[in-house]
């Protein structure tokens, strides 16, 4: 089956036109949840580009986040909440991004007046950036989000965390929306919870989304189990993507995952991830809650601990002299990525 060509994984030239082609047009940073009150941040690199998310009174906003005085970043990498003012020297900036204060200065000195400002777009409790300055389309993520059960506006997460990755991030995404790996690699996760290679797969896409579900055979099922717990429980792990860094899964319909990733370089990707309770759960005992998220906290830990050392494997062999990528019908998901990826890029 056609696939991406071995070198757009570990070629720092592609990765470039990555970043304008794709990662400009629609980029996942958070949600609504990460921004409690007026001047909350989130500060983030994409690779050169620095930039900041900001709660205002006006609304979510986006800015570039290098001082127009002498490039030093506005907000501090990471989040919280704090006046949209430069620590170095005090200039200080309004909700439009024009420069408000600049303490002890010549007019005469300063020319540029106003960040570079980028689109944002909301989908529910999804937060996105159009670093190109377009607000990003964003109309088939409701839809998806359907797909597999995730509530528009689900509660705050009960854990997160991050995990650095060294692969290209084009590998993170064929390892979530596969499950033919499941019986190989996942004997501390996936295998215990009832899934595995020959469970039943189905799954479906639109333009820039896709989502699958994964249903245990009879012979590895746990449902009459789970609905003893509540009538509203599956069996199930379904999945949704959205092109091209966030993903976000329910199993069993208690529990929601939500992760991103942003890529640092060709060969070394950060993903952030969190977990957050779903109606059926809520529902439940308070002791019986926590101890299914203490689960879900070493279920989803365990599994990408397991996947880490496979998908940076793959990368040191996608890098290699005789790279090989052929692509098998079990692997549908992954040739649909393929094929948008290859549209988006203008198949370089």
């Amino acid at each position: 089956m056609p696939s991406i060509d071995p070198a757009a994984y570990s070629s720092e030239s592609i990765f470039q036109l990555e970043l304008e082609r794709i990662f400009s047009e629609r980029l996942f940073i958070g949600t609504t949840a990460d921004f409690p009150e007026v001047n909350s941040y989130k500060s983030l690199r994409l690779a050169k580009n620095a930039f900041t998310v900001r709660r205002t009174d006006v609304g979510f906003k986006s800015f570039n986040n290098v001082c127009l005085h002498r490039s030093a970043l506005i907000d501090p990498l990471g989040s919280g909440q704090r006046p949209f003012r430069c620590g170095y020297h005090g200039w200080a900036y309004d909700n439009d991004g024009s420069l408000r204060v600049a303490p002890l200065t010549d007019e005469k000195c300063i020319s540029r007046r106003v960040l570079s400002e980028y689109g944002i777009g909301q989908a529910g409790d999804l937060l996105f950036v159009g670093l190109n300055g377009s607000k990003p389309q964003l109309d088939k993520v409701e839809a998806a989000l359907n797909q597999i059960g995730v509530p528009q506006a689900p509660p705050p997460p009960f854990h997160t965390d991050t995990l650095m990755q060294e692969c290209n991030w084009k590998l993170l995404v064929e390892n979530n929306i596969e499950g033919y790996h499941l019986s190989f690699v996942h004997p501390q996760s996936f295998i215990p919870a009832g899934f595995n290679t020959s469970s039943r797969y189905e799954w479906d896409s639109d333009e820039y989304t896709c989502w699958s579900a994964c249903i245990p055979n009879e012979n590895t099922s746990k449902l009459k189990y789970l609905q003893k717990l509540s009538a509203a429980a599956t069996h199930d792990f379904r999945h949704a993507y959205v092109f091209p860094n966030l993903f976000l899964t329910t199993t069993n319909q208690f529990v929601g995952f939500r992760s991103y990733m942003i890529p640092l370089s060709a060969q070394r990707t950060i993903l952030k991830w969190e977990l957050f309770e779903l109606p059926a759960l809520l529902k439940l005992a308070p002791a019986v809650r926590e101890e299914m998220k203490k689960e879900a906290i070493r279920f989803t830990a365990t599994s990408l601990a397991e996947d880490k050392p496979l998908v940076e494997s793959c990368q040191v062999g996608l890098s290699s002299i005789e790279p090989n990528l052929q692509l098998q019908p079990a692997e549908p998901r992954i040739s649909r990525f393929h094929q948008y990826y290859s549209g988006r890029m203008q198949n370089v």
